[in-house]
């Protein structure tokens, strides 16, 4: 029964051998493990390959956001936070299964911002053979380049800039500071390779002092005449000083008898006078003459010579008497009456006297022609502008007015007569297209105050006022006083002087610093002021084109105005501005100070235009103030900013600084 069993069991298995279906079902259960094992691998792989490339993102993220947050070359903990903060967004936690997720960020330098990222992530099928997780790290690099740039700051340094805004421990000039500092540091950090990066400043007010400026380049480009500027004359009177007296040669008139005399008697003279000598002129003819009460003077001529002296001739007259005698001979004896006679001696003398002009106690306020080329030279010019029309001598601070103009309405285009507004033509031997010196303090109102309106705005006209109407010049902010004695009220005004592009780098910081640290808050707003000078220092093709037009390594060159203001255009008649004194000179065309801003804004707004034109970038930043039409105009396409406080004006500032240079990861 053992062996029929074992027969049975070969024959089955005969058959089996000789039956072939089924047999995938067993070559499919041997492939399976190995299948598993590609699979999963492919899976995972796969899944380690997305974390990968994602961590490597955020890694790039987290270093881009970083470096933008560092400002002025300084990796602070807020940098680092908005690293941290960009990567965890980018790789949050528990992405694709992760633990222990780090990622590390530290500064090389001042330009770069280098990270790393690591991250566990757990396997789905491979664990079946044992593979559990993958270790994955990234390294990340964000770099702040520069190439060429050229960077012209306008900045208004009006009397609104001491002013402090809500919220602000600092007034807005300090924040400004501040904010250009920081500006400045983000930049020079950056890595230039061969290229250039120059800053220059335009601080404005009612003008800009760019004279020196100007000087350096061509002294021929600025005039040595003030023609029609506003000034005083002192009222004087001429007088005559003591001056000199010759005196002639007397001469003495013809004795005739004293009034009421008469001859008196005969007398008996000396019994020793014979006939013959009882006669004159043996005898004497008479007494010696004595004085007869004083002298008189009377004037017999005057005139005023050909050097202005007053010549007098004048007669002086002094009576003489004296005893006549006439002799006879009688009863042989020699005798002699005698008459009282009378004469005038008379002396002739000469009085020159020279002019004195003595201040008569008036000012006559109308327009003046100055010589200031000592001036222009670095040196003073003497004029009596003074109290009492006493000499003062003043040396010019550097601003200017602008050359000639012809006004043009408020919706109007400029016409090429105004050469104000031609941000590129160098001036000619023609004075009219050359700047002039604006020095303050030969200006004068003429009105009580630069906020009053003239009684005669004629250029030729003039007014008298009386001394005791004018407050004296040691004072500030009377009557009838020079411009510089208004300007802590923000009158005629001439702001620190601006600095043509410089080359700049980190170790000039000590350097720009101090020159920053200068600006002061005063004067008036006139935007059009500081855009011209800004334009025609940056400007590649106009008066400062072998300056501007290349830089050293050959290629192109970025150009940027930094426009940066807290308050509306605020244009007056009766300031001294760098259109001189509108009330007289009428250059704009204003007939009041809605109208004269209007037109101002007009000048600004074209300015604006002229620059875009010439591929400048225009960022505008209104700092303490919405911004306004006339900002959003002026600016180039999403480049006007508004800052409410200091901390948002830093923020604008960097901003700006970010998008002028290059951020890019270099790893």
């Amino acid at each position: 029964m053992r062996g029929t069993l074992i027969r049975d069991i070969w024959s089955g298995v005969r058959k089996l051998l000789r039956d072939q279906r089924g047999n995938m079902m067993f070559l499919t259960a041997a492939a399976v493990v190995p299948l598993i094992g590609i699979v999963g691998s492919a899976v995972d792989i796969g899944r380690a390959y997305m974390a990968e490339l994602r961590l490597q993102q955020a890694c790039d993220a987290g270093v881009l956001a970083g470096r933008r947050a560092m400002s002025g070359g300084t990796y602070t903990t807020y940098a680092k936070g908005e690293a941290n903060k960009m990567f965890n967004f980018n790789y949050p936690s528990g992405q694709y299964e992760s633990t222990n997720v780090t990622f590390n960020s530290v500064a090389q330098g001042t330009s770069t911002v280098n990270g790393t990222a690591t991250a566990r992530l757990p396997t789905a099928l491979m664990q079946v053979f044992g593979f559990y997780n993958f270790n994955i790290s990234v390294a990340c690099s964000a770099k702040l380049e520069i190439s060429n740039a050229d960077v012209m700051l306008v900045l208004d340094v009006t009397g609104s800039m001491s002013t402090t805004n809500s919220g602000d421990s600092v007034n807005r000039i300090t924040a400004l500071k501040n904010a250009t500092m920081s500006f400045f540091d983000t930049l020079t950090t950056a890595e230039a390779g061969d290229g250039r990066l120059r800053f220059g400043v335009v601080p404005y007010s009612s003008t800009a002092n760019v004279g020196s400026i100007l000087y350096a380049k061509n002294p021929s480009w600025l005039s040595g005449s003030l023609v029609d500027y506003p000034s005083r004359t002192p009222v004087y009177r001429t007088e005559w000083g003591t001056g000199t007296t010759t005196t002639g040669t007397p001469t003495n008139g013809t004795g005739t008898p004293a009034s009421g005399s008469s001859w008196s008697s005969y007398t008996n003279q000396s019994s020793s006078i014979t006939q013959t000598n009882c006669k004159t002129p043996t005898q004497p003819a008479g007494s010696t003459p004595t004085k007869s009460g004083s002298a008189t003077s009377s004037q017999t001529g005057q005139y005023v010579d050909g050097s202005g002296n007053r010549v007098t001739t004048n007669q002086s007259t002094q009576a003489y008497t004296y005893q006549a005698y006439e002799y006879r001979w009688s009863s042989n004896r020699c005798q002699r009456r005698e008459r009282t006679y009378t004469y005038d001696e008379t002396t002739p003398s000469t009085t020159t006297q020279p002019p004195v002009q003595v201040f008569d106690n008036k000012y006559t306020y109308g327009s003046r022609n100055f010589d200031v080329t000592s001036a222009k030279t670095g040196g003073t010019v003497t004029y009596n502008t003074g109290d009492g029309g006493a000499n003062r001598s003043y040396s010019w601070g550097g601003c200017v007015m602008e050359r000639k103009t012809t006004a043009f309405a408020a919706n109007a285009t400029a016409p090429s007569t105004a050469l104000d507004m031609d941000v590129d033509t160098a001036p000619t031997s023609d004075d009219d297209t050359k700047w002039k010196l604006l020095i303050p303090e030969l200006a004068f109102p003429r009105a009580a105050g630069p906020g009053n309106t003239p009684s005669n705005t004629n250029v030729t006209g003039s007014v008298t006022v009386d001394s005791s109407n004018v407050s004296a010049e040691t004072g500030t902010n009377g009557n009838y006083q020079n411009f510089s004695r208004y300007w802590s009220n923000g009158w005629g005004v001439c702001p620190a002087a601006a600095m043509k592009l410089t080359t700049q780098t980190a170790a000039n910081r000590t350097t720009f610093n101090t020159y920053i640290n200068s600006l002061q808050p005063v004067g008036g707003t006139y935007h059009d002021s500081g855009m011209v000078w800004g334009i025609r220092l940056l400007s590649a093709d106009g008066m400062f084109a072998d300056e501007n037009s290349t830089a050293p390594n050959g290629r192109p060159i970025a150009r940027h105005i930094i426009f940066m203001t807290d308050g509306d255009m605020s244009a007056n008649m009766g300031n001294l501005t760098f259109q001189g004194y509108e009330w007289i000179s009428k250059r704009v065309g204003g007939t009041d100070d809605a109208t004269l801003t209007s037109r101002h804004n007009n000048r600004f707004l074209q300015l604006c235009e002229k620059a875009k034109a010439k591929n400048i970038t225009v960022w505008v930043v209104s700092f303490g103030l919405a911004l306004n039409t006339q900002m959003t105009t002026c600016a180039t396409a999403d480049k006007a900013y508004s800052a409410a406080n200091s901390t948002q004006l830093n923020q604008n500032f960097q901003s700006i600084a970010r998008q002028i240079s290059k951020l890019r990861l270099s790893q």
